[in-house]
């Protein structure tokens, strides 16, 4: 496993796909960037994909290209490409401007970047802001490799420009709500809970016992229910569990590991409760990171971020 800078051709080709003086000025609107939707109506329904690690996708078109799946991720605030699909796409980058992202194995600059059109079903954006990833990851056997892109579209997508979003992970439908508010669930049987947004991502309070705290709702996750080493031994599971092996890695912002390598491993809590139903003899997953749920729980269910309400929806 490897994890490192792009290659100096890919980072030349994307500074030569900076934006120029005219098109900067085509994209503002006064100071700020003119990011403009134009749904193609109250709501829109789009096939749910499933990557790799079973992580829900929707194919989307960058500038015109063919559709490829984006990972659709609640617990990335913005959204941001892999550099060889950015320099596929010819989005206009900003080379000048490095934010800096914070991700579970570590943080890592990226180079700000506009998609000058994005194309989601019938759902097109103009201008929108993204971060293009500077470093790759990439593993396997001596003989075989495997190179890891990160390409997510963030929570700020439709957070800004929708009334809710719902992933139906049992149906694979994705919906985007536009106009008017969620109509509440179609299910008799459902739970929600309040969310906050905390770094421009949702978090939904969790407890065990007399112990809460607050967890990304984070479909960019392959885990479920997951805590940290200090959060664990507040609820009395310093140690103990189950150790996961596999021969999988975890990719994201910052590197890339093995379970083995991170130490994550699987205790068990007699009730936790969280979004707004109580579960028993519930398995967390301790690891690095934030405390988040993850798709793993979440694909049991029909979730619905009801944006107007600040309130999440489980219907099963």
């Amino acid at each position: 496993m490897s994890h490192g800078p792009v290659s100096g051709g890919t980072l030349a080709r994307l500074h030569a796909q900076a934006v120029t003086p005219g098109e900067g000025a085509r994209m503002m609107d006064g100071r700020r960037l003119a990011t403009r939707s134009h749904p193609p109506g109250a709501a829109m329904r789009v096939r749910m994909g499933r990557d790799g690690a079973r992580l829900p996708t929707v194919a989307s078109s960058i500038n015109g290209r063919r559709a490829e799946p984006l990972l659709l991720d609640t617990g990335a605030t913005v959204t941001v490409l892999d550099a060889a699909m950015a320099v596929r796409g010819r989005v206009a980058t900003v080379p000048d401007v490095k934010p800096e992202m914070a991700g579970v194995m570590g943080r890592e600059s990226g180079m700000a970047a506009v998609i000058q059109a994005l194309q989601i079903g019938g759902w097109r954006l103009d201008n929108l802001p993204c971060i293009v990833r500077l470093q790759r990851s990439s593993g396997g056997l001596d003989f075989i490799g495997n190179d890891f892109s990160i390409s997510v579209l963030g929570f700020h997508l439709a957070r800004q420009h929708c009334s809710y979003l719902t992933l139906d992970y049992p149906g694979s439908v994705v919906e985007f709500g536009f106009r008017g508010t969620f109509r509440g669930p179609s299910s008799r049987r459902h739970c929600k809970a309040p969310y906050t947004l905390r770094n421009g991502v949702p978090m939904a309070r969790v407890t065990v016992g007399n112990v809460s705290w607050d967890a990304i709702v984070d479909t960019g996750s392959c885990f479920g229910v997951e805590i940290d080493q200090a959060l664990a031994q507040r609820i009395g599971h310093g140690t103990g569990g189950s150790v996961v092996r596999g021969d999988f890695v975890m990719v994201g912002v910052g590197g890339v590991v093995t379970p083995q390598q991170a130490g994550v491993r699987v205790i068990q809590v007699p009730r936790l409760k969280m979004l707004g139903s109580t579960f028993n003899n519930a398995q967390v997953e301790v690891m690095p990171g934030p405390a988040r749920i993850g798709s793993y729980f979440l694909q049991n269910y029909r979730v619905t971020f009801d944006f107007r309400r600040q309130v999440v929806w489980l219907e099963w």
